[in-house]
């Protein structure tokens, strides 16, 4: 595991990123940040990627609003923190980047120019607490406007006009 994505929520120093033959994006069910960690395909280079990360997303909210009606906290961690992973895939690929420091993803979200207001604020609580139901309605709102964000994107590339 590279020391850049070394961080509590999402893997310990000596961690390995086993091989996947899964189709795009399904391996990021198995291994956070699988793309940006192998580099094979490079997602972020292609926004027409995203919607897929956002279908995980969808997945992951069913299972979290099950959990959090059964106010089963333990249950909801494991999927929360995979939607965690992809938000932050999200909002890097959103900008033409791969996620690079999830060990300082504070400073990584700082420098994209593309992203929902008070992100890192509104992250800094999903982090500390990711098996709230509060962070889960956060999440859920930072997804829905990145989405919208991606939209956005999309509709200003086609009028050639700049991205960010």
């Amino acid at each position: 595991m590279p020391n850049e994505f070394v961080h509590p929520l999402f893997f310990r120093l000596g961690d390995n990123v086993p091989a996947s033959d899964a189709p795009f994006p399904e391996a990021m069910k198995h291994v956070y940040f699988y793309y940006d960690i192998v580099g094979i395909p490079a997602p972020w280079e292609e926004i027409e990627s995203i919607p897929a990360v956002f279908k995980l997303w969808y997945e992951e909210r069913e299972r979290l609003e099950s959990c959090f009606a059964k106010r089963d906290r333990t249950s909801a961690r494991e999927p929360m923190i995979r939607g965690i992973s992809y938000f932050l895939v999200c909002l890097h690929w959103l900008n033409g980047k791969r996620v690079e420091r999830v060990k300082e993803w504070e400073k990584e979200i700082a420098t994209l120019a593309v992203k929902p207001v008070n992100a890192i604020e509104r992250l800094q609580f999903i982090f500390a607490r990711p098996d709230l139901y509060h962070s889960f309605i956060q999440l859920s709102e930072l997804f829905s406007e990145t989405e919208k964000l991606y939209y956005k994107t999309l509709v200003k590339r086609k009028k050639g006009m700049s991205p960010r």
